[in-house]
């Protein structure tokens, strides 16, 4: 059952949907007007024709037709490499293969099996999530690949799934993404390992598995592989540091597991954490804060209610004892709380750590948000993460990479230097299932001269 992109589950896309950019470095987009030319937009944006055509493969001899979009590419100036040095890549910096060459893949067979017909809170998440992979494969398209999508709904059974598997193009598949229910995997990673199909798990993962399954990638990282890498971080870049642990008797698995992981890594380093209880009288703040080191403070949980209180008493004291520097090591969830806490993150230099990033003060951001809604009506939901986006970053990947790479993918994958819109992908071979899981950590640093930057 092929499915033009959506059918009927994405009525209100346009017809006009269009390859309007990529996750790679571009400056903006602009619609041709009447008497443009392919010469004198490059000579407007300072760019050579090459490079316009480069970025725009739809373009041949010059002929361009008025109201289309074209990809302008980011010119390499001041302002351009003083960005380049806030908000750091967040890919392997190898030198990958020339995009400008011929794919080893000039088409693409691709599966999206997800429980679209779903009524439940978390059924808009999919579809979104849908959509913007859709302009991913508009992009992909642009540049020479075809590629046939196929939607299947999965409902959220292994049995289900397993009637889905009947279907007899799903065999000649290169890439499955999907599904989104973890009792799905087993059969799915099986079916994919057994026709040689790259399985890609944005929302479950491989677990416990029996066997090989060489063909499935994890793009979700787990919490203690980001944990991991966030603690080696500190240890290593910040030991000289007092770091002290804020007890809230209240404490979750995701504090605790943290707070071990970076105990250990420091005490490999010399270095001991502190307690501070959030509750604690001025004398219990000053006894466990150092005067003549920075202190990075971390949580025992995740939840705006301890910030809120500690921010709150945190603000007393730093008015009180001025010569403390202070710091402050948080949590993926604490993005959600930038709306009304950005000031206290930025007035406490705060480190959140997370497996994604959504740069709202990005111009490329709000491009991208544009165009999602020039392309289904409205705009994506005010979540964390951005479905879309995740859509959009995971689908670019995987199609770009095997178009590009064919079928030294897996091998080379990591050779790809995009630039995602939220969700960076550095996958490194499971030891256990011989697949590959992502080990992405960013470090987003709220510093008191009220920046954002972002650290891997």
């Amino acid at each position: 059952m092929k499915y033009d992109y959506l059918l009927s589950l994405l009525f209100l896309l346009p017809a006009s949907l269009h390859a309007q950019g990529t996750m790679e470095s571009l400056d903006n987009i602009y619609q041709v007007k009447k008497g443009d030319t392919a010469y004198s937009i490059a000579s407007s944006h300072g760019i050579s024709l090459e490079d316009l055509y480069r970025a725009n493969p739809e373009i041949t001899g010059g002929k361009i037709k008025k109201g289309a979009f074209l990809v302008i590419p980011q010119k390499t100036t001041a302002a351009a490499q003083q960005q380049a040095v806030q908000i750091q890549p967040v890919a392997p910096q190898q030198t990958v293969q020339p995009t400008t060459a011929l794919p080893y893949y000039e088409s693409l067979r691709v599966a999206v099996l997800l429980p679209f017909e779903e009524k439940s809170a978390r059924a808009p998440k999919f579809l979104e999530f849908y959509q913007g992979f859709l302009m991913a494969v508009d992009s992909i398209s642009s540049r020479g690949t075809n590629v046939s999508v196929y939607a299947l709904n999965t409902g959220s059974t292994a049995a289900h799934i397993k009637q889905v598997l009947e279907e007899p193009e799903l065999q000649s598949m290169q890439l499955i993404i999907g599904p989104a229910d973890q009792s799905q995997v087993p059969a799915l990673s099986d079916f994919c390992q057994q026709h040689g199909i790259k399985l890609v798990l944005p929302f479950a993962n491989l677990k416990s598995a029996s066997g090989e399954h060489s063909t499935v990638y994890n793009a979700t990282p787990q919490g203690s592989v980001i944990q991991q890498r966030v603690s080696s971080f500190f240890a290593e870049k910040q030991a000289e540091k007092n770091y002290i642990v804020l007890n809230t008797d209240e404490a979750d698995e995701k504090g605790k597991g943290l707070i071990d992981l970076l105990r250990t890594k420091l005490g490999e380093k010399g270095v001991s954490m502190r307690q501070m209880h959030i509750l604690g009288d001025d004398q219990a703040y000053t006894s466990a804060l150092n005067q003549f080191r920075e202190n990075c403070i971390v949580p025992d949980n995740v939840s705006i209610k301890t910030l809120n209180i500690f921010f709150s008493r945190l603000k007393t004291f730093a008015e009180e004892h001025p010569e403390y520097k202070i710091s402050l090591i948080g949590y993926p969830e604490w993005q959600t709380y930038t709306q009304s806490l950005l000031n206290e993150f930025y007035q406490f230099d705060t480190y959140i750590y997370s497996s994604y990033y959504r740069n709202p003060l990005l111009e490329r951001t709000t491009e991208f948000e544009r165009r999602f809604i020039n392309h289904f009506g409205y705009g994506m939901a005010p979540t964390f993460p951005r479905y879309g986006m995740l859509g959009f970053d995971l689908g670019f990947y995987f199609m770009h990479g095997m178009a590009t790479l064919g079928d030294n993918f897996d091998q080379q994958q990591n050779s790809l230097r995009l630039q995602p819109f939220q969700h960076p992908f550095v996958f490194a071979k499971d030891p256990d299932t011989k697949g590959f899981i992502n080990e992405s950590a960013l470090i987003i640093h709220y510093s008191p001269e009220h920046t954002i930057d972002v650290i891997q």
